[in-house]
């Protein structure tokens, strides 16, 4: 296993960024792409990561996949939706119609506006 995956899983078990995924494959893109997310403010590389493992297998598996569920599932728990919130604020974000239908879509779901 490459480095920077053990080191991504050392710093769930320290409970940085822990998520009990049901999927073993959406656990592995999500470990990879947060292990490639070094160049994102910490703070979001949760959500990167889950925004990636979304993309991709709703791209591969079409959006009533399980993977694209768990992960819609993961994004909207209480403790992440102010960051999603700030996710969709952060000055300089490059907003394409794909990030505007998830966003809007993870806002009905959540009863809640997640954006600026």
């Amino acid at each position: 296993m490459p480095d920077s995956v053990n080191q991504t899983r050392a710093l769930a078990l320290n409970g940085q960024h822990h998520f009990n995924f049901q999927d073993s494959q959406l656990r592995e893109c999500y470990d990879q792409s947060f292990a490639a997310g070094q160049g994102v403010i910490e703070e979001f590389r949760q959500v990167s990561a889950l925004i990636t493992a979304y993309d991709l297998f709703r791209l591969i598996e079409g959006v009533h996949s399980p993977r694209v569920h768990e992960a819609v599932q993961h994004l909207l728990l209480p403790h992440l939706r102010p960051v999603l919130r700030r996710w969709y604020r952060r000055s300089g974000a490059a907003i394409d119609r794909a990030a505007i239908e998830l966003r809007n879509y993870l806002s009905q779901l959540a009863g809640e506006k997640l954006e600026g």
